[in-house]
């Protein structure tokens, strides 16, 4: 019988981040888009923003002290 081995190679949550923030700007970056073709890339800046925000959050929330106490001291 033979065992496989999957290797998973996980890219860090603000580096993720990065790249969509970098999609988002490659794509406010378009000129001279018809209605619709700007309306698509509009929805797609939203999606790419939120799923951005979601990955920060995410990253903040990883970089907590494990006893549960924010930074910040509030």
């Amino acid at each position: 019988m033979t065992q496989v081995t999957q290797l998973v190679i996980t890219t860090p949550l603000m580096r993720q981040a990065r790249n969509l923030q970098l999609a988002i700007i490659d794509l406010a970056k378009k000129r001279d888009l018809k209605p619709e073709q700007f309306r698509a890339h509009l929805n797609a800046i939203d999606m790419l923003a939120r799923e951005a925000h979601d990955l920060i959050v995410d990253a903040e929330d990883e970089q907590q002290p494990a006893n549960g106490q924010k930074r910040g001291g509030f």
